[in-house]
Protein backbone atom coordinates (compact mmCIF):
# COMPACT_ATOMS: atom_id res chain seq x y z
CA UNK A 1 0.00 0.00 0.00
CA UNK A 2 2.86 2.46 -0.61
CA UNK A 3 4.21 1.68 2.95
CA UNK A 4 7.61 -0.22 3.11
CA UNK A 5 8.10 -3.51 4.43
CA UNK A 6 7.43 -4.39 8.01
CA UNK A 7 10.09 -6.27 9.78
CA UNK A 8 9.35 -9.90 10.70
CA UNK A 9 8.84 -9.15 14.54
CA UNK A 10 6.60 -6.22 13.69
CA UNK A 11 4.46 -7.96 10.87
CA UNK A 12 3.60 -11.17 13.25
CA UNK A 13 2.85 -8.95 16.00
CA UNK A 14 0.37 -6.78 13.68
CA UNK A 15 -0.89 -10.03 12.03
CA UNK A 16 -1.60 -11.54 15.79
CA UNK A 17 -3.32 -8.24 17.04
CA UNK A 18 -6.37 -9.10 14.46
CA UNK A 19 -8.02 -11.24 16.40
CA UNK A 20 -8.30 -9.29 19.10
CA UNK A 21 -9.84 -6.50 16.71
CA UNK A 22 -11.93 -8.51 15.79
CA UNK A 23 -13.57 -9.54 19.17
CA UNK A 24 -12.55 -6.43 21.64
CA UNK A 25 -12.40 -3.64 19.46
CA UNK A 26 -12.61 -0.11 21.16
CA UNK A 27 -12.82 -2.07 24.23
CA UNK A 28 -9.59 -3.66 24.14
CA UNK A 29 -6.89 -2.77 26.43
CA UNK A 30 -4.24 -2.48 22.85
CA UNK A 31 -3.76 1.45 22.31
CA UNK A 32 -3.49 0.06 18.32
CA UNK A 33 -6.31 -2.00 18.61
CA UNK A 34 -8.77 0.60 20.02
CA UNK A 35 -7.68 3.58 17.82
CA UNK A 36 -8.16 0.96 14.38
CA UNK A 37 -11.67 0.06 16.37
CA UNK A 38 -12.67 3.78 16.63
CA UNK A 39 -11.61 5.05 13.54
CA UNK A 40 -13.50 2.25 11.41
CA UNK A 41 -16.39 1.88 13.76
CA UNK A 42 -15.89 -1.51 14.37
CA UNK A 43 -18.51 -3.49 16.64
CA UNK A 44 -16.93 -6.32 18.09
CA UNK A 45 -17.72 -9.37 17.49
CA UNK A 46 -18.46 -13.20 18.74
CA UNK A 47 -16.04 -15.38 19.16
CA UNK A 48 -17.33 -17.57 16.43
CA UNK A 49 -17.97 -14.84 13.94
CA UNK A 50 -14.18 -13.96 14.58
CA UNK A 51 -13.47 -17.49 13.70
CA UNK A 52 -15.16 -17.67 10.38
CA UNK A 53 -13.76 -14.04 9.66
CA UNK A 54 -10.25 -15.14 10.11
CA UNK A 55 -10.71 -18.06 6.83
CA UNK A 56 -10.65 -15.60 4.31
CA UNK A 57 -7.20 -13.38 6.09
CA UNK A 58 -5.91 -16.78 6.45
CA UNK A 59 -6.43 -17.42 2.92
CA UNK A 60 -4.97 -13.96 1.41
CA UNK A 61 -1.46 -15.11 3.48
CA UNK A 62 -1.15 -18.13 2.60
CA UNK A 63 -1.88 -17.03 -0.77
CA UNK A 64 0.98 -14.48 -0.68
CA UNK A 65 3.49 -16.79 1.12
CA UNK A 66 2.88 -19.03 -2.16
CA UNK A 67 3.35 -16.51 -4.34
CA UNK A 68 6.59 -14.96 -2.63
CA UNK A 69 8.11 -18.62 -2.52
CA UNK A 70 6.83 -19.03 -6.69
CA UNK A 71 8.59 -15.36 -7.05
CA UNK A 72 12.00 -16.22 -5.28
CA UNK A 73 12.44 -19.65 -7.09
CA UNK A 74 11.61 -17.90 -10.11
CA UNK A 75 14.92 -14.83 -9.34
CA UNK A 76 17.09 -17.83 -8.27
CA UNK A 77 16.59 -19.85 -11.95
CA UNK A 78 16.99 -16.51 -13.96
CA UNK A 79 19.66 -14.85 -12.45
CA UNK A 80 21.46 -17.71 -10.50
CA UNK A 81 21.84 -15.79 -7.58
CA UNK A 82 21.80 -17.37 -4.39
CA UNK A 83 20.50 -14.73 -2.40
CA UNK A 84 17.10 -15.64 -3.24
CA UNK A 85 17.59 -19.03 -1.02
CA UNK A 86 17.26 -16.99 2.24
CA UNK A 87 13.94 -15.21 1.59
CA UNK A 88 11.57 -16.47 4.15
CA UNK A 89 8.09 -15.83 4.97
CA UNK A 90 6.36 -15.38 8.57
CA UNK A 91 7.00 -18.73 10.49
CA UNK A 92 2.91 -18.64 11.28
CA UNK A 93 2.03 -19.25 8.26
CA UNK A 94 3.81 -22.59 8.01
CA UNK A 95 1.66 -25.68 8.21
CA UNK A 96 1.79 -26.97 11.88
CA UNK A 97 1.77 -30.14 13.73
CA UNK A 98 -1.72 -31.02 14.44
CA UNK A 99 -2.20 -32.26 18.66
CA UNK A 100 -2.78 -35.12 19.54
CA UNK A 101 -6.48 -33.68 20.47
CA UNK A 102 -7.15 -32.86 17.24
CA UNK A 103 -5.84 -36.28 15.55
CA UNK A 104 -8.09 -38.17 17.82
CA UNK A 105 -11.22 -36.11 17.14
CA UNK A 106 -10.79 -36.27 13.08
CA UNK A 107 -10.02 -40.23 13.37
CA UNK A 108 -13.43 -40.58 15.83
CA UNK A 109 -15.31 -38.32 13.79
CA UNK A 110 -14.33 -40.10 9.96
CA UNK A 111 -14.49 -42.79 8.16
CA UNK A 112 -11.68 -44.61 7.05
CA UNK A 113 -10.57 -47.49 4.54
CA UNK A 114 -7.24 -49.49 5.30
CA UNK A 115 -4.36 -48.55 7.53
CA UNK A 116 -2.61 -45.14 7.08
CA UNK A 117 0.30 -44.28 8.85
CA UNK A 118 1.17 -42.48 11.87
CA UNK A 119 2.02 -38.78 9.85
CA UNK A 120 -1.10 -39.46 7.64
CA UNK A 121 -3.20 -36.00 7.30
CA UNK A 122 -0.80 -34.49 10.77
CA UNK A 123 -0.15 -31.18 9.18
CA UNK A 124 -2.74 -28.57 9.49
CA UNK A 125 -2.34 -25.20 7.56
CA UNK A 126 -0.78 -22.18 9.31
CA UNK A 127 -2.17 -18.90 10.03
CA UNK A 128 -3.63 -16.83 12.72
CA UNK A 129 -5.01 -19.00 15.39
CA UNK A 130 -8.34 -18.43 16.29
CA UNK A 131 -9.58 -18.45 19.78
CA UNK A 132 -11.81 -20.95 21.89
CA UNK A 133 -15.46 -20.69 21.64
CA UNK A 134 -16.94 -20.83 25.00
CA UNK A 135 -19.84 -23.73 24.92
CA UNK A 136 -23.42 -23.65 26.61
CA UNK A 137 -24.59 -25.43 29.60
CA UNK A 138 -26.78 -27.49 27.05
CA UNK A 139 -25.80 -31.24 26.59
CA UNK A 140 -24.75 -32.57 23.21
CA UNK A 141 -27.26 -34.91 22.74
CA UNK A 142 -30.67 -33.77 21.45
CA UNK A 143 -33.23 -33.68 24.21
CA UNK A 144 -35.13 -36.84 24.77
CA UNK A 145 -38.75 -35.55 25.03
CA UNK A 146 -38.45 -33.78 21.63
CA UNK A 147 -36.55 -35.88 19.69
CA UNK A 148 -39.62 -37.55 17.90
CA UNK A 149 -41.16 -34.30 17.19
CA UNK A 150 -38.23 -33.29 15.19
CA UNK A 151 -37.78 -36.11 13.26
CA UNK A 152 -42.16 -35.81 12.24
CA UNK A 153 -41.22 -32.27 12.19
CA UNK A 154 -38.88 -32.22 9.24
CA UNK A 155 -40.76 -31.74 6.17
CA UNK A 156 -38.25 -32.55 3.21
CA UNK A 157 -37.94 -37.19 2.75
CA UNK A 158 -34.62 -37.37 2.61
CA UNK A 159 -33.50 -35.26 5.34
CA UNK A 160 -36.12 -36.76 7.67
CA UNK A 161 -34.79 -39.87 6.67
CA UNK A 162 -31.43 -38.87 7.12
CA UNK A 163 -32.28 -37.97 10.76
CA UNK A 164 -34.08 -40.84 11.50
CA UNK A 165 -31.32 -42.85 10.36
CA UNK A 166 -29.04 -40.89 12.89
CA UNK A 167 -31.20 -40.98 16.15
CA UNK A 168 -31.92 -44.86 15.35
CA UNK A 169 -28.62 -46.07 14.32
CA UNK A 170 -26.25 -43.63 15.53
CA UNK A 171 -24.50 -43.09 12.25
CA UNK A 172 -21.68 -40.61 11.24
CA UNK A 173 -22.44 -38.23 8.88
CA UNK A 174 -19.35 -39.63 6.47
CA UNK A 175 -21.43 -43.24 6.72
CA UNK A 176 -24.77 -41.93 6.16
CA UNK A 177 -24.27 -40.21 2.61
CA UNK A 178 -21.93 -43.53 1.55
CA UNK A 179 -24.83 -46.27 2.36
CA UNK A 180 -25.87 -48.65 -0.15
CA UNK A 181 -29.46 -49.53 -1.31
CA UNK A 182 -28.18 -52.94 -1.63
CA UNK A 183 -27.42 -53.24 2.09
CA UNK A 184 -30.96 -52.31 3.18
CA UNK A 185 -33.42 -55.07 3.64
CA UNK A 186 -36.77 -53.27 4.25
CA UNK A 187 -38.71 -56.90 4.11
CA UNK A 188 -36.23 -57.69 7.62
CA UNK A 189 -35.80 -54.40 8.90
CA UNK A 190 -32.30 -54.31 8.47
CA UNK A 191 -29.46 -52.31 7.45
CA UNK A 192 -25.66 -53.01 6.72
CA UNK A 193 -23.00 -49.76 6.85
CA UNK A 194 -19.20 -49.78 5.97
CA UNK A 195 -16.73 -51.51 8.83
CA UNK A 196 -13.41 -51.20 7.26
CA UNK A 197 -11.78 -51.41 10.55
CA UNK A 198 -13.90 -53.60 12.35
CA UNK A 199 -14.72 -51.40 15.37
CA UNK A 200 -18.86 -52.40 14.88
CA UNK A 201 -18.05 -56.23 14.09
CA UNK A 202 -14.32 -57.14 15.71
CA UNK A 203 -14.98 -60.65 15.74
CA UNK A 204 -15.25 -60.28 11.80
CA UNK A 205 -11.16 -59.61 11.17
CA UNK A 206 -9.94 -63.15 11.77
CA UNK A 207 -12.84 -64.34 9.17
CA UNK A 208 -12.25 -61.58 6.79
CA UNK A 209 -8.47 -62.28 6.63
CA UNK A 210 -9.40 -65.94 5.86
CA UNK A 211 -10.84 -64.83 2.93
CA UNK A 212 -9.34 -65.64 -0.44
CA UNK A 213 -10.87 -62.58 -2.52
CA UNK A 214 -11.68 -59.73 0.04
CA UNK A 215 -14.74 -57.86 -0.87
CA UNK A 216 -16.15 -54.47 0.80
CA UNK A 217 -16.38 -54.69 4.51
CA UNK A 218 -19.91 -54.24 6.31
CA UNK A 219 -21.26 -54.52 9.35
CA UNK A 220 -25.13 -54.92 10.73
CA UNK A 221 -26.34 -51.76 12.01
CA UNK A 222 -28.21 -51.89 14.71
CA UNK A 223 -31.35 -49.59 15.04
CA UNK A 224 -33.40 -49.08 18.32
CA UNK A 225 -37.03 -48.90 18.46
CA UNK A 226 -39.06 -46.42 17.87
CA UNK A 227 -36.96 -44.68 15.77
CA UNK A 228 -36.21 -47.67 14.00
CA UNK A 229 -39.95 -47.94 12.65
CA UNK A 230 -39.81 -43.96 12.23
CA UNK A 231 -36.91 -44.60 9.57
CA UNK A 232 -38.00 -47.58 7.75
CA UNK A 233 -41.59 -45.09 7.42
CA UNK A 234 -39.35 -42.19 5.80
CA UNK A 235 -37.39 -44.63 4.05
CA UNK A 236 -39.99 -45.16 1.82
CA UNK A 237 -41.94 -41.77 1.58
CA UNK A 238 -38.00 -40.82 0.29
CA UNK A 239 -37.90 -43.68 -2.24
CA UNK A 240 -41.75 -42.69 -3.20
CA UNK A 241 -39.69 -39.36 -4.23
CA UNK A 242 -36.09 -40.03 -4.77
CA UNK A 243 -34.72 -38.64 -8.08
CA UNK A 244 -34.50 -41.44 -10.76
CA UNK A 245 -31.13 -42.71 -10.66
CA UNK A 246 -29.04 -46.04 -11.00
CA UNK A 247 -26.43 -44.69 -8.78
CA UNK A 248 -25.89 -47.84 -5.88
CA UNK A 249 -25.68 -44.99 -3.05
CA UNK A 250 -29.26 -44.08 -1.43
CA UNK A 251 -28.84 -40.56 -1.09
CA UNK A 252 -28.95 -38.56 -4.79
CA UNK A 253 -29.08 -35.22 -5.81
CA UNK A 254 -32.24 -33.47 -6.86
CA UNK A 255 -30.64 -30.42 -8.70
CA UNK A 256 -30.86 -29.55 -12.09
CA UNK A 257 -27.39 -30.22 -12.81
CA UNK A 258 -26.24 -33.17 -11.00
CA UNK A 259 -29.91 -34.65 -11.01
CA UNK A 260 -29.83 -38.29 -9.78
CA UNK A 261 -25.99 -38.55 -8.94
CA UNK A 262 -25.10 -39.79 -5.51
CA UNK A 263 -24.47 -36.67 -3.12
CA UNK A 264 -20.87 -38.62 -2.03
CA UNK A 265 -19.54 -37.44 -5.11
CA UNK A 266 -21.49 -34.83 -6.41
CA UNK A 267 -20.77 -32.16 -4.01
CA UNK A 268 -18.55 -31.73 -1.08
CA UNK A 269 -19.49 -33.55 2.05
CA UNK A 270 -19.10 -30.28 3.81
CA UNK A 271 -22.02 -28.59 1.90
CA UNK A 272 -23.73 -31.50 1.89
CA UNK A 273 -23.68 -31.52 5.59
CA UNK A 274 -24.53 -27.53 5.92
CA UNK A 275 -27.75 -28.24 3.65
CA UNK A 276 -28.98 -30.97 6.22
CA UNK A 277 -27.94 -28.62 8.76
CA UNK A 278 -30.45 -26.08 7.48
CA UNK A 279 -33.40 -28.37 7.69
CA UNK A 280 -32.99 -29.53 10.94
CA UNK A 281 -32.91 -25.94 12.00
CA UNK A 282 -36.02 -24.71 9.99
CA UNK A 283 -37.67 -27.63 11.54
CA UNK A 284 -37.17 -26.42 14.79
CA UNK A 285 -37.59 -23.09 14.20
CA UNK A 286 -40.81 -24.19 13.33
CA UNK A 287 -41.64 -26.22 16.18
CA UNK A 288 -40.32 -24.31 18.73
CA UNK A 289 -40.02 -20.72 17.59
CA UNK A 290 -39.60 -18.99 21.09
CA UNK A 291 -35.78 -20.96 21.61
CA UNK A 292 -32.94 -19.03 20.82
CA UNK A 293 -30.22 -19.89 19.35
CA UNK A 294 -28.16 -21.61 21.68
CA UNK A 295 -31.25 -23.63 21.69
CA UNK A 296 -30.62 -25.38 17.68
CA UNK A 297 -29.15 -28.68 17.45
CA UNK A 298 -27.04 -29.74 14.79
CA UNK A 299 -27.05 -33.00 12.62
CA UNK A 300 -24.47 -34.74 15.50
CA UNK A 301 -26.51 -33.91 18.27
CA UNK A 302 -28.72 -36.87 17.25
CA UNK A 303 -25.48 -39.33 17.05
CA UNK A 304 -24.79 -37.87 20.67
CA UNK A 305 -28.95 -39.49 21.22
CA UNK A 306 -28.18 -42.16 20.49
CA UNK A 307 -25.22 -42.85 22.88
CA UNK A 308 -27.12 -41.41 25.21
CA UNK A 309 -30.61 -43.81 24.43
CA UNK A 310 -28.32 -47.00 24.39
CA UNK A 311 -26.81 -46.16 28.06
CA UNK A 312 -30.11 -45.14 29.68
CA UNK A 313 -33.54 -46.43 27.83
CA UNK A 314 -32.37 -50.14 26.27
CA UNK A 315 -33.07 -53.14 28.27
CA UNK A 316 -31.79 -56.55 28.15
CA UNK A 317 -33.84 -59.19 29.52
CA UNK A 318 -32.01 -60.59 32.30
CA UNK A 319 -29.85 -57.87 33.46
CA UNK A 320 -30.55 -56.22 36.58
CA UNK A 321 -30.61 -52.91 35.14
CA UNK A 322 -31.60 -50.33 31.94
CA UNK A 323 -28.63 -49.50 29.49
CA UNK A 324 -26.05 -50.76 27.62
CA UNK A 325 -22.44 -50.99 28.82
CA UNK A 326 -19.96 -48.53 27.60
CA UNK A 327 -18.07 -51.81 25.98
CA UNK A 328 -21.04 -52.68 24.24
CA UNK A 329 -22.06 -49.23 22.86
CA UNK A 330 -18.28 -48.57 21.41
CA UNK A 331 -18.87 -51.50 19.30
CA UNK A 332 -22.07 -49.99 18.03
CA UNK A 333 -20.86 -46.46 17.65
CA UNK A 334 -17.65 -48.06 15.62
CA UNK A 335 -15.55 -45.88 18.02
CA UNK A 336 -11.73 -46.94 18.47
CA UNK A 337 -11.26 -45.68 21.67
CA UNK A 338 -13.51 -46.21 24.71
CA UNK A 339 -12.78 -42.95 25.96
CA UNK A 340 -14.92 -41.25 23.21
CA UNK A 341 -18.05 -43.86 23.75
CA UNK A 342 -17.70 -42.40 27.17
CA UNK A 343 -18.24 -38.70 25.96
CA UNK A 344 -21.64 -39.76 23.72
CA UNK A 345 -22.53 -42.34 26.36
CA UNK A 346 -23.64 -39.95 28.90
CA UNK A 347 -25.77 -41.63 32.13
CA UNK A 348 -29.00 -39.74 32.76
CA UNK A 349 -30.00 -37.81 36.00
CA UNK A 350 -32.97 -40.40 36.38
CA UNK A 351 -31.16 -43.40 36.28
CA UNK A 352 -27.86 -41.83 37.92
CA UNK A 353 -30.50 -41.22 40.92
CA UNK A 354 -32.35 -44.88 40.69
CA UNK A 355 -29.05 -46.08 41.09
CA UNK A 356 -28.28 -44.67 44.37
CA UNK A 357 -31.53 -44.42 45.61
CA UNK A 358 -31.33 -49.03 45.33
CA UNK A 359 -27.96 -49.14 46.80
CA UNK A 360 -28.90 -46.79 50.03
CA UNK A 361 -32.20 -49.18 50.16
CA UNK A 362 -30.20 -52.13 49.98
CA UNK A 363 -28.47 -51.04 52.50
CA UNK A 364 -31.13 -50.07 54.72
CA UNK A 365 -32.63 -53.61 54.21
CA UNK A 366 -29.47 -55.64 54.72
CA UNK A 367 -30.34 -56.77 57.95
CA UNK A 368 -33.78 -57.78 56.79
CA UNK A 369 -31.98 -60.11 54.34
CA UNK A 370 -34.38 -58.41 51.34
CA UNK A 371 -33.68 -59.63 48.17
CA UNK A 372 -31.62 -56.88 45.96
CA UNK A 373 -33.84 -57.32 42.76
CA UNK A 374 -37.23 -56.84 44.99
CA UNK A 375 -35.66 -53.50 46.02
CA UNK A 376 -34.70 -52.79 42.36
CA UNK A 377 -38.47 -53.43 41.04
CA UNK A 378 -40.00 -51.34 43.75
CA UNK A 379 -37.50 -48.31 43.08
CA UNK A 380 -37.84 -48.82 39.43
CA UNK A 381 -41.94 -48.60 39.98
CA UNK A 382 -41.92 -45.28 41.99
CA UNK A 383 -39.80 -44.05 38.53
CA UNK A 384 -42.22 -45.21 36.14
CA UNK A 385 -45.25 -43.56 38.37
CA UNK A 386 -42.93 -40.28 38.35
CA UNK A 387 -42.41 -40.37 35.23
CA UNK A 388 -45.81 -40.85 33.85
CA UNK A 389 -46.76 -37.84 36.24
CA UNK A 390 -44.59 -35.53 34.06
CA UNK A 391 -46.63 -36.61 31.08
CA UNK A 392 -48.63 -34.14 29.78
CA UNK A 393 -52.64 -35.21 29.90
Amino acid sequence: MGASPLKEEAALKTINLYYDFLTKGAESQDYVIRKAAISLEHKPVTHASANTYLAPVNGFLRLAQARLKDTARLLRILTGNKVFDHVSSLPILEDRQRSKAEMDSIHNTTLKFGRDSDTYNNLAAGGIRGGKVSGNNLPKHFPINKIQSLLNGIEDPMHRCCAALMAAGGVRQSELWAVRLEDIDEFTRTIKIEDPNFHRNPSAEQAHKKLAYKGRTTASLVLFEPFKTTFFESLSEYLAVRPKSSSEYLFVSSTKKTYGLPLLSCQKQNTTNKLFNRTLRKAQEKLWPNHNQDQIYTSHSLRHFYGVWARNFVYIPGRPSIGLELAEIQILMGHKDIKSTAIYAKISEENLIIEIEIAERNKMYLGDFQDINEIRSAVYIELGNELKSRMKP
